[in-house]
């Protein structure tokens, strides 16, 4: 039930129709209005009030937050977003921060990788040679390689950032890789030139391969909206 209060609420804020700053009705309309007990209706608040979607002060009442103390990369709230704002919007956005994050952390990883670490990131596209014809093998396998090199750049800042992303780079990978002729074509070799220069510590190398590979989900992006 906390759940079911939780994705109301949490889409009511993020589609306007609760405002940053407005008062939420007080906890005998809530649970008036819900159907819910005192606990499941404090249990949905104080999900949101992590979220920094709201703000709970004794005798003033519950608050909406403003949009800048979101947390805008939490998995459930980006789901949230990418539902109501709609797909392309949040994929533009998710390549702005891709192009930022991804080929610094290829650098890094090329310089900074384990030999753990370079194994998983060996191991992930080995999965997607593998899956060839299955489309959502190939995928999750996309999705593991680009968190492992994330993981192997050794950058703690980065993780949260490979861990919020997931949600959403799941859903620009399931609309830039429909065509199982065109992943083994063109995208397993864009990602071999990336484990190439990762595993022989070329760090220029991995970053220019990662932004040539970007440059080619962007274009199917691009084709994928038309």
């Amino acid at each position: 039930m906390a759940d079911q209060l939780v994705e109301d609420l949490g889409r009511q804020i993020i589609d306007g129709r609760l405002q940053p700053g407005e008062l939420l009705p007080n906890e005998t309309q809530l649970l008036e209005n819900y159907g819910v007990s005192r606990t499941v209706l404090r249990e949905a608040l104080q999900i949101l009030i992590s979220k920094g979607m709201l703000d709970s002060r004794q005798r003033k009442g519950t608050t909406v937050r403003p949009k800048t103390s979101w947390q805008q990369l939490d998995p459930q709230f980006l789901d949230w977003h990418h539902s109501i704002a709609g797909g392309g919007k949040t994929l533009t956005q998710l390549m702005e921060v891709r192009r930022i994050v991804e080929p610094p952390a290829a650098a890094l990883a090329a310089t900074r990788a384990s030999v753990e670490e370079k194994a998983r990131i060996q191991a992930a596209y080995e999965k997607m040679y593998v899956a060839k014809g299955n489309v959502e093998q190939f995928i999750r396998a996309d999705l593991e390689f680009h968190t492992a090199i994330l993981e192997a750049s050794q950058n703690q800042f980065l993780l949260p950032i490979a861990h919020a992303i997931r949600t959403t780079m799941l859903m620009s990978l399931r609309l830039t890789n429909p065509d199982p002729s065109e992943n083994h074509e063109v995208s397993l070799p864009l990602h071999k030139s990336l484990v190439d220069a990762i595993l022989i510590g070329d760090a220029s190398a991995a970053s220019t391969a990662m932004s040539q590979h970007l440059d080619d989900t962007e274009r199917r992006h691009q084709r994928a909206s038309q």
